[in-house]
C-alpha cells in the first residue's frame, strides 16, 4: 500500500467501538512494519503474531491511558514511534483515506473503547498488525462488527437490598496488594480474574476483577477441616487417603457415586459427626451431598459496582452519588515485578534469572463479600456454630488469593453480619464443646472406623 496522500487530524476521526477498532488495527499495522529482525531477534520476529496477542491485554489493563499503552507497545518491540532512528519519520496509521501520525491517532481514541476492543479479539488485531500482505478492500472487513450493545440512558430503580436477600456480608479491606489468578494466560504475565459487568447507571460494559466464590470456598474449607483435625489432635497425614481427599477436596463422584441408592444412615452419620463435613459436604461412600452455604463471589468496591454494593459500604448515599466517588475498576490495579534469583554461584545451576509479572489489586482498596447460609433456622446447630468458629479463624488468618508465601493477599475484614431476614449466627462455643465431648466417636469416623 502506497502511503496516502492526505494527511488526517484528530478531528477528522469519528468516536466510537468501532472507529477505534479501524484506527486501532491500522496503528498496529504501521508500528509493525518498525519492527527489526536484527533488533529483537529471528526468533521472535518468527512469532510475532504469537507474542503481540499474549502482549496486548496486560499492556491495556496495566496502563492508565492511550499514550501508555503506545509507549509500552512500542518499548516491548523496540520501536521509535518518533522515527528518530529511521529515516522514515513518525510512525502513521494508513487508513484508505488518508493517514494520521500516531500521537493523533492515540489522541482520537478514549481509552475506554480501547479496552473493550482489546479484551474483544487481541488475536484479531494481532493477525490484521502482522499481515504482510494486505489485500484490497480489507477495509470492508470492519463494517462486519456490530456496534457493542449500550443502554438507552434508562436508569432502573434498583432493590434497597439487592446484595444481600437473607444473607451475611463482609467488607475485605486489602492491607497488602492481592493477586487471584485469571482464566487465560499471556505470556510471563498473570493478570488478575476479572469478568465482563455491565453498569445499569451508565449502559457501559466493563471488564472488573473479582474474586470467585469457589476460591473463597475452597480456602474455608481448607480452614475447617485442619480446624476440625487439630481440635481432635490427628493431622490429614493420619486419615486414610480416601477420606482425606473427601474431607479437603470434598472427594470424587467414583463410578456408581451417581446411580447409587441413597443411604441415608451413612448419610446423616457423616453429617452429624463431622460438622465441617456438614457445612462444605460432597461425595463420600458414594453418596452425593448438598453443603449448606452459598459462598458468593467478593465484589470489587469500584465506580462499575457501585450500584451493587451501595446497600453495604454507603446505604445512606445515593446510588448516583456513590458512583461518583469511586474509582473506576482499570485505576485499581498495577503491575508487580516478580524474579527468581539466578543462583549462577552453585554448581550446574542453568544461571537462568526468571522475570515474570503479576497483576495484582492495589492495597487500600475494599470488596464486598456476600454468603448466604441454607435453611439456618434448620441447620443442625453444632453446624452453624462450627460456622462461626470458621469465619474466627478466617477473619485471624487474613489471606485470600494466590502469592500468600511472598506477602499478597492481606485483607483486614468486618464480622458477617446478617442481612435483611438472616437470622444471626451463634456462638461457637457449642461447636468446641461438641468435639471435646464426642472425640472419640469423630475420630472412628474420621479414620474410616465406623
Amino acid at each position: 500500500m502506497k502511503r496516502p496522500e492526505k494527511e488526517l487530524m484528530k478531528e477528522d476521526i469519528e468516536g466510537g467501538i468501532k472507529a477505534t477498532r479501524r484506527l486501532l488495527s491500522y496503528l498496529l499495522r504501521g508500528t509493525v512494519k518498525r519492527v527489526s529482525r536484527d533488533r529483537i531477534g529471528i526468533r521472535r520476529y518468527r512469532e510475532l503474531s504469537a507474542e503481540i496477542t499474549s502482549s496486548l491485554i496486560p499492556f491495556v489493563v496495566s496502563e492508565r491511558s492511550p499514550l501508555g499503552f503506545y509507549r509500552a507497545f512500542c518499548r516491548r518491540f523496540e520501536v521509535d514511534p518518533t522515527g528518530g532512528d529511521t529515516s522514515w519519520g513518525p510512525v502513521e496509521a494508513w487508513l484508505p483515506e488518508g493517514r494520521i501520525r500516531w500521537d493523533r491517532a492515540l489522541a482520537a481514541m478514549h481509552y475506554d473503547d480501547i479496552r473493550t476492543v482489546i479484551h474483544e479479539s487481541p488475536e484479531f488485531l494481532a493477525t490484521f498488525a502482522t499481515d504482510r500482505d494486505p489485500i484490497e478492500g480489507e477495509d470492508e472487513h470492519f463494517e462486519y462488527f456490530p456496534d457493542p450493545v449500550q443502554s438507552g440512558g434508562y436508569v432502573p430503580t434498583l432493590p434497597g437490598a439487592l446484595i444481600a436477600p437473607r444473607s451475611h456480608h463482609s467488607v475485605w479491606t486489602l492491607t497488602s496488594p492481592m493477586h487471584h489468578g485469571a482464566d487465560e494466560k499471556h505470556g510471563n504475565v498473570n493478570l488478575f480474574r476479572r469478568h465482563r459487568v455491565h453498569d445499569p447507571l451508565t449502559g457501559r460494559v466493563a471488564y472488573v476483577p473479582f474474586v470467585s466464590g469457589n476460591a473463597v470456598r475452597g480456602l474455608w474449607r481448607d480452614i475447617a477441616m485442619d480446624r476440625w483435625l487439630s481440635l481432635l489432635g490427628i493431622s490429614s497425614r493420619d486419615l486414610p487417603p480416601q477420606r482425606a481427599h473427601a474431607l479437603f477436596a470434598g472427594g470424587s463422584v467414583d463410578r456408581g457415586a451417581d446411580s447409587a441408592k441413597i443411604d441415608n444412615t451413612v448419610r446423616d452419620v457423616a453429617r452429624d459427626t463431622c460438622p465441617p463435613w456438614d457445612l462444605f459436604a460432597g461425595c463420600i461412600d458414594k453418596q452425593i451431598m448438598g453443603s449448606r452455604i452459598r459462598v458468593c463471589d467478593a465484589v470489587l468496591a469500584c465506580r462499575e459496582n457501585a450500584w451493587l454494593v451501595q446497600p453495604i459500604i454507603a446505604p445512606d448515599t445515593p446510588v448516583e452519588e456513590l458512583a461518583g466517588l469511586l474509582p473506576d475498576a482499570a485505576e485499581m490495579t498495577q503491575l508487580r515485578l516478580l524474579t527468581r534469583q539466578a543462583h549462577r554461584v552453585i554448581p550446574e545451576s542453568d544461571g537462568v534469572q526468571m522475570i515474570a509479572n503479576t497483576e495484582v489489586l492495589i492495597s487500600g482498596y475494599q470488596m464486598v463479600h456476600t454468603i448466604q447460609v441454607i435453611g439456618i433456622d434448620n441447620i443442625n446447630p453444632v453446624t452453624a456454630s462450627c460456622f462461626s468458629d470458621l469465619l474466627e479463624h478466617f477473619q485471624a488468618v487474613g489471606y485470600v488469593g494466590a502469592g500468600a508465601a511472598r506477602g499478597l493477599g492481606g485483607v483486614a475484614l468486618s464480622g458477617y453480619e446478617p442481612g435483611p431476614g438472616a437470622a444471626a449466627l451463634p456462638s461457637s462455643e457449642l461447636y468446641l464443646e461438641t468435639v471435646e465431648k464426642r472425640r472419640d466417636e469423630m475420630i472412628a469416623w474420621a479414620m474410616g472406623e465406623s
